[in-house]
């Protein structure tokens, strides 16, 4: 899993994407871009998203239920970058 992460990682290096401000969505299906990542299962993205804390859990809990994904099968989470509002 460590080496998966480590593949996750370059990617995000390589794209010059902050993993801790990348936005995300879950789906069940991949977007097929370079940052759209297949996850085991909720442990595993807690993990690799270092959610330690209740209320980060509980909100990335909530997107898996909202997006109809079965938390203990795999799915894909789609990274991006954060979008910046224009004045």
């Amino acid at each position: 899993m460590t080496d998966n992460f480590k593949i996750i990682h370059d990617a995000f290096a390589q794209a010059g994407v902050d993993v801790q401000t990348a936005e995300y969505s879950i789906t069940e299906y991949s977007l097929n871009t370079g940052l759209s990542f297949k996850f085991g299962n909720l442990a595993e993205l807690l993990l690799f998203l270092g959610a330690t804390d209740s209320e980060r859990t509980e909100k990335i809990k909530a997107m898996v239920v909202q997006a109809n994904v079965d938390p203990n099968n795999f799915f894909y989470v789609n990274f991006y970058k954060p979008k910046v509002a224009e004045l």
